[in-house]
């Protein structure tokens, strides 16, 4: 079976091209064993908030310590 890189529509294996995108189709195993390697854009997206966070706490902290024994 094949798959679409583009649309992610699903086709038989004598199919060469995506008939919506034309894009040229790729073995459906390859895909999803490459798939499932990645990491999910959300995962960045949690650790980069925690970090944020925490840089804006210590920033915070610094501000207001600053105020009281400067």
């Amino acid at each position: 079976m094949k798959i679409c890189p583009l649309c992610k529509v699903k086709f038989e294996d004598d199919a060469d091209f995506c008939p919506v995108c034309k894009a040229q189709l790729d073995d459906l195993k390859v895909v999803e064993k490459a798939e499932k390697g990645k990491i999910p854009k959300s995962f960045w997206v949690s650790i980069l908030a925690v970090f944020a966070f925490i840089v804006f706490m210590i920033l915070l902290y610094s501000f207001f310590y600053s105020k009281i024994h400067g």
